[in-house]
This record gives structure tokens, sequence and C-alpha cells, in this order.
């Protein structure tokens, strides 16, 4: 059954996932939200794994309203895992890399269901953290996404996707048809001026807000990490950031 829609009315907060428990939270929104829609097959955990998301390159982000988690995406830079997209389109994706286009993966996104008020709001506000930590903190040329040809158009005409793939049957969700998508942010580096829409994802002051941003946040991401090895995390509960 699904989960009855509420009004949220708190600002959403967008960032890197930073704590176990807002990492925790995103498998966990991921795996209900791919369940829901014949995705995945329940795991015993109610956790969304795989291997892509275990490379130390990975990112995970959140958007919050309040301290509830209520959409998340994750970040996948090119590895010797090379990437998901490469299951469905290797050639298009070989093209992109022997041009020496550094190319990375948009995945694991989910909304909500109780949050469907804020989901554009939170999917606007997570592309613009993505693409700026792809482009600023990760080099990223190129981002890809294997979406269901459903929600095609609304990555077309409001995040300005272009198609790279025909349609194909996705084995990782469960043989769900799928499309490619392609994002160049290089467009990020030329001038936005007369563009509005990407003036107000990625203008340079809110370009550089964002990426100091998230920069805090690897920093904090990172300092938690290394004090869960040292201390059980019972023992730093508080703030996301209170053990920087």
């Amino acid at each position: 059954m699904r989960a009855e829609t509420r009004p949220c009315n708190v600002a959403i907060d967008t960032g890197l996932a930073i704590t176990r428990t807002e990492l925790d939270a995103a498998s966990r929104l991921v795996h209900r939200c791919y369940l829901e829609r014949g995705y995945v097959q329940p795991t015993a955990d109610g956790r969304h794994v795989s291997p892509y998301l275990a490379m130390p390159s990975a990112a995970v982000f959140v958007a919050r309203a309040g301290s509830e988690v209520v959409a998340t995406v994750s970040l996948l830079e090119d590895s010797e895992l090379q990437l998901p997209c490469d299951e469905l389109y290797p050639a298009e994706m070989g093209v992109l890399r022997a041009a020496g286009l550094r190319v990375a993966e948009v995945s694991a996104l989910a909304v909500s269901e109780a949050h469907r008020s804020v989901a554009l709001e939170a999917m606007r506000a997570l592309i613009r953290v993505v693409g700026v930590y792809a482009r600023d903190l990760a080099g990223v040329d190129h981002l890809c996404i294997a979406v269901n040809p459903r929600h095609a158009s609304f990555y077309e005409s409001r995040l300005r996707f272009r198609r790279f793939g025909g349609l194909k049957a996705y084995g990782a969700v469960n043989g769900a048809p799928a499309v490619g998508l392609l994002l160049d942010l290089r467009e990020m580096d030329r001038p936005l001026d007369d563009d509005a829409f990407a003036v107000s994802l990625f203008g340079a002051s809110e370009r550089a807000r964002t990426g100091a941003r998230l920069r805090r946040d690897r920093a904090c991401a990172a300092a938690w990490r290394a004090l869960e090895i040292f201390q059980p995390p019972a023992e730093f509960t508080g703030s996301r950031c209170a053990a920087v």
C-alpha cells in the first residue's frame, strides 16, 4: 500500500549523505521505491546494495526535510568496474571514453512517496548538487543515466538530458525497459546568462555556494567515517558534523 502523501512546509536541504544513519536511510528508501515499482526483489534487510556503490569514489546525496531523508541519488564515477550503463550501451559508452571524456552515472534515484509534494524541488536540488560535485569536485564531462522511458521526457524537458541510447530491457531492474540519457556538464563552463534554466541550476553564485557546501560535506563525511573506526557510533551522537 502506498504511503499517504504528506504536505511538507520544511525547506529542502540537499548535500552529501554524511552519517551512517543517512546512508542507511538512503539505501532503504531506494529499496522501498524500487520494490514498489517491481524493479527488485525484497532483500532480507530492506537495503539497496550494489558493487558500484561500494566503490570508494561513489557519492550518495540526500534531500532532507528537517531530519528526514525524503529523496536520494548517487553518483558513480567511472572505474575498473565501468558503469551500469555499460551493460546496456557498451558501444555508446566506448565512444565517449575514446573521445577522452570523463563520464559518471547517476544512479539509485528515489523520492519518498510520502513527500511527493516536494518531488520536483528535491529533484532539481539533487541534480544541482550532483552536477556541481561531478564537474567541480570530480572533473566529470558527462553524466549518463538509464531511466524508464515513461520518465525520459521529464529529464529531457526539465533537466536538459538528451538521448544517447535506445530502448533496452534492463536486467538490473528485473528487465524493466530503459533508455539512455546524457547530460553534458561542460555546458556549465560556458556563459549561461541567456539561459534562465541553466542559471537557476548552475549559475556562478549558486555553483560556488553549492561547491563550498559539498567540499565541507565531503570533509565532514570523511571525519565521521574515521571516527566510526575508533569508537562506536553511539558515542558520538548529535549534529551531522559534530565529528568535525
